[in-house]
């Protein structure tokens, strides 16, 4: 029989001063790194003395997952992988088993626990789950407290994003079902439809019932939770009588009220209780038979309900988004975002402390299904477990109740925010929660804006406080509401609410554009008058309401933010960076804000950053100068290669930007950003004074060097090629100082209409890459003029109209993968439907500018220019044109600009291949050098190159 060691000797006793240099042993390590990860928040053991196999380190999460460790010195990770098969076999229960590897290095430490702690070339990896080896080993490398990022989140990478899809149709599923069999009774059906349509506007009924059907199982799916976690709570399978054979949705309501009155979770319960009671005041068994399916989905997707189930639900059930513009923030772009807010910010926060972080004031005006609150309150937790808090929990009460502020026209989508902020901790029992629900609509010459009531305004009508203590809340002689019951005359009854000073403002608000799309959920009357409210109101402030309510919302929330440290972030479309549309939200950020932080994606599989949507979208961090700080900063922009598709991708993306500092526009270089061996995008930052009153171009290029080219091109007029020991110089000036753009298409069918007969007014008719091949067209259709206007429109004057046709044409619409030329030249005048026409003065003039423009330069300028909606998907709106940057050909001698238009004559005929292939195209190499021999330009090649291979141009990855 084996002694035991003694106790000093034991490797739980093991401590690095006892131990002599180079003889630092795995289990000295092994305690360490638990004792490490514990100061991190996660509860973790070292392997004591136990039957042979025991794990090196077992971390348990708070989802009660056990995660078991494997520890090795890096010279022994061939003996480790081995080990790991051994532990898979011998732990087929487990959900994760991972194995770590110890930089050698701290083997002879002075210091062991101070030097593992420092250390950042940690390497770790998740081996298998349940018995089975994971797919594909993706080895990560970092500190301590990236493992215990990565272990808390480890369930959800393992389910993985297919997992939780799954998990969404079946819930999906079931509510249609449950939908379907409520349906069948009008009354009912029309009962709990009313419930939603009243307070979310949601003018289709079905879609309508099917959100009340979500709202239940939100709340069957928050019970169960907190039955985990309080012995006075049933379960769901309890509460509805399972054990005993029977259905008894009365009870069910019963447990709910006895909640809201015993713990709490008024917001949680209240509306999914008044639906219940419609369900109820049925015919018999209805009720049974609605609930059945739901909970069947519950118990089939117990182990993901923290993963933002509801919310993606409610993302893809609400059938009107596209006429709301409610595109919700993805899960993976909130962690992103809100772990880059804090970094550094608040200046002297102790995380330690869970009562500081909770003073602060954050606020979503537009929070929808609070994934962006929820983000905040996860990313608070994380901050305060890695700075060695102890009280998460009580942080995260703090958080609700003090902190978090949110807002949207939706009942249920505030809802499911309460939900979402409460599953995080479903142990926490809270007072209040700062989450309401505002007026949207007119009556009589009463307008409501919803949270779009604060432009101007600390207070604002309230229709829904979703706690009866909420704060900031004003009764003005009328009782307070929450929930249902008298909630819906919240707003007329005098509640109101009151927003705070904010430290953050964070929000994804709606960006519809103006016309039928702005308030499109409300009848054309009462939005028009919305609309004139609301234009009424930003005709004093800077935003327009042209680029859509998200502008209004960034106005409504700026000046709510403390001047010196209070920060604004956004999600919104990329066109707030380059759009003319937006120029006065720009505006506003410059002056009042330093831009801290642009995030853009260029990564050709998912541009947006919002469920729902494929627009292309920023991520945008500023933060409110002081009064009288006139002091130049630099705004760095960040362009990915790969949009972090899960969280803890998003996690060691923000650690990435966190960690780098960004290339110097002025320099030369790049700032690439390595996360786990891999490049997955680039930083440069760029000054102040060279994007004030300008677009914001940094967005413009994945990489670095392409915008340098870019911007000392349009704003220096100088041509640097990356790799050039020199640059050399061209005049610029912007089209419109050379020659006229002429009618928009509108313009054009409102005084003819298209046809194939002859007529004497030529055109050209649409954009067929696989068609325009060349820098010369030939007219393909004929334009008649009108005899009468069309249906509720003006006849425009044909002669004013064919006045401007020209033989010089632009593309109005450009698909940046797909089209060979952007300009083009018949040899007559014409029209277009799709082609801007371009007037010069000359025939010489307007094949120069042709070349100009279809060579690599002329590209570098239409993309440093252009306002992109999704990817290379570009449009060319006529006030963009006419400030385009262009090569000045009245500034150029006679002998080049007579070159240049030799140079068209010569390439006439010949076809240009599609961009991605642009850097090997015979045509567009021969078009280049001809332009660099008559300008006297180093070698366009490597730009010509590198444009290619930019993925709004590729539709490739980097």
């Amino acid at each position: 029989m084996t002694t035991p060691p003694p106790e000093s000797v034991r490797p739980e006793s093991i401590r690095p001063e006892n131990i002599p240099p180079e003889n630092i042993r795995e289990e000295a390590a092994n305690t360490i790194l638990a004792e490490l990860l514990q100061e991190h928040g996660l509860t973790a053991r070292a392997e004591r003395r136990g039957p042979q196999g025991a794990p090196d380190i077992q971390a348990e999460l708070k989802t009660g997952d056990a995660i078991l460790l494997e520890c090795k010195w890096d010279a022994a990770a061939t003996q480790l992988a081995a080990q790991l098969d051994d532990r898979l076999r011998n732990f087929p229960d487990e959900p994760a088993l991972a194995g770590v590897l110890y930089p050698g290095r701290l083997k002879s430490a002075d210091d062991l626990r101070e030097e593992l702690a420092a250390a950042d070339d940690l390497q770790w990896w998740t081996h298998g789950t349940r018995g089975a080896p994971y797919p594909e080993r993706h080895p990560r490398r970092g500190s301590v407290a990236g493992l215990a990022d990565q272990l808390r989140a480890l369930p959800l990478e393992l389910e993985g994003v297919d997992r939780v899809v799954a998990a969404s149709g079946i819930i999906g599923h079931a509510v249609a079902r449950a939908a379907q069999l409520i349906a069948a009774h009008a009354a009912i059906a029309h009962s709990i439809a009313d419930i939603i349509a009243e307070t979310d506007r949601e003018n289709d009924r079905r879609a309508a019932l099917r959100i009340g059907c979500l709202v239940l199982f939100n709340a069957m799916a928050f019970q169960e939770r907190l039955s985990e976690v309080n012995p006075n709570v049933l379960t769901v399978g309890q509460a509805l009588g399972f054990a005993t054979g029977q259905q008894d949705t009365a009870r069910l309501r019963n447990v709910w009220r006895q909640i809201c009155a015993d713990i709490d979770y008024v917001p949680v319960f209240e509306l999914a209780g008044a639906i219940l009671d419609e369900l109820n005041a049925g015919p018999p068994g209805l009720s049974a038979n609605a609930i059945a399916p739901l909970q069947q989905a519950m118990r089939a997707t117990s182990a993901l309900a923290g993963h933002d189930l509801s919310g993606r639900l409610f993302h893809t059930l609400l059938t009107d988004a596209k006429f709301t513009g409610a595109y919700y923030t993805s899960v993976p772009a909130a962690t992103m975002l809100t772990r880059l807010v804090f970094e550094g910010w608040p200046p002297g926060v102790n995380w330690k402390d869970h009562e500081f972080p909770a003073s602060l004031n954050v606020a979503d005006l537009a929070c929808g299904t609070g994934t962006l609150l929820m983000a905040v309150a996860a990313e608070a937790e994380r901050r305060h477990l890695a700075a060695g808090g102890q009280d998460a929990s009580a942080l995260h009460k703090a958080m609700v109740e003090q902190a978090i502020h949110g807002y949207d026209v939706q009942l249920s989508a505030i809802h499911f925010a309460a939900t979402s902020l409460a599953t995080l901790n479903p142990a926490v029992q809270f007072d209040r929660m700062n989450l309401y629900v505002m007026p949207l609509g007119a009556s009589g010459d009463n307008v409501s804006l919803g949270s779009l009531d604060f432009l101007g305004e600390d207070e604002a009508a309230v229709q829904f406080a979703m706690s009866p203590d909420a704060t900031g809340v004003a009764t003005n002689g009328a009782q307070k509401v929450s929930g249902s019951g008298n909630g819906a005359q919240g707003a007329a009854a005098g509640i109101t609410a009151r927003l705070p000073s904010l430290d953050l403002a964070i929000m994804n608000p709606p960006f519809t554009r103006t016309g039928t799309m702005l308030f499109g959920v409300l009848p054309a009357a009462e939005r028009r008058q919305l609309q004139q409210e609301l234009g009424s109101r930003l005709r004093a402030r800077q935003a327009s309401a042209t680029a859509g309510l998200g502008a209004a919302f960034v106005a409504a929330a700026a000046p709510k933010l403390r001047p010196g440290e209070g920060r604004l972030a956004l999600v919104l479309p990329a066109t707030v960076c380059t759009g003319a549309s937006w120029q006065q939200t720009r505006s506003l950020i410059e002056r009042d804000f330093t831009l801290d932080l642009v995030i853009v994606s260029h990564d050709p599989t998912r541009w947006n950053f919002s469920d729902s949507t494929d627009l292309s979208e920023a991520l945008l961090i500023a933060t409110r100068r002081a009064k009288n700080d006139q002091s130049e900063r630099r705004a760095i922009f960040v362009n990915l290669w790969q949009n972090p598709a899960g969280i803890l991708d998003a996690h060691r993306m923000a650690a990435a930007i966190a960690r780098r500092r960004p290339a110097p526009f002025e320099g030369r270089g790049a700032a690439l950003l390595n996360v786990d061996g891999q490049h997955l995008g680039e930083m440069v930052s760029i000054p102040e004074t060279r994007i004030v009153g300008r677009k914001w171009a940094g967005v413009q290029f994945a990489r670095a060097d392409v915008i340098r080219s870019a911007l000392r091109l349009v704003e220096d007029s100088e041509v640097w090629v990356p790799g050039a020991p020199t640059a050399a110089r061209v005049p610029l000036c912007l089209l419109q100082e050379l020659g006229e753009v002429g009618p928009d298409r509108r313009d054009i069918m409102d005084g003819f209409e298209q046809t194939d007969s002859v007529t004497a007014y030529p055109m050209v008719h649409g954009h067929n890459s696989a068609q325009r091949r060349r820098i010369t067209v030939e007219p393909d259709k004929y334009l008649a003029p009108l005899a009468e206007p069309r249906a509720g429109r003006r006849i425009k004057s044909v002669a004013a109209l064919w006045g401007k046709a020209a033989r010089l044409l632009l593309a109005e619409r450009i698909r940046l993968d797909t089209v060979r030329v952007v300009a083009t030249r018949a040899e007559l005048p014409v029209l277009s439907n799709v082609w801007w026409e371009i007037t010069l003065e000359n025939n010489r003039q307007e094949k120069a500018l042709a070349v100009w423009l279809n060579s690599s330069l002329g590209l570098l300028t239409i993309m440093a220019e252009r306002t992109s909606t999704e990817g290379g998907w570009v449009a060319m709106k006529k006030g963009d044109l006419e400030q385009l940057p262009i090569l000045n050909l009245r500034a150029l001698p006679q002998p080049q600009l007579k070159a240049m238009a030799a140079l068209f004559d010569e390439l006439r005929a010949a076809e240009f291949d599609r961009l991605p292939a642009m850097a090997d195209c015979p045509t567009r190499r021969r078009l280049d050098e001809g332009i660099a021999a008559i300008l006297s330009l180093p070698d366009l090649s490597p730009l010509r190159r590198l444009l290619s291979t930019e993925p709004v141009v590729s539709r490739r990855r980097l």
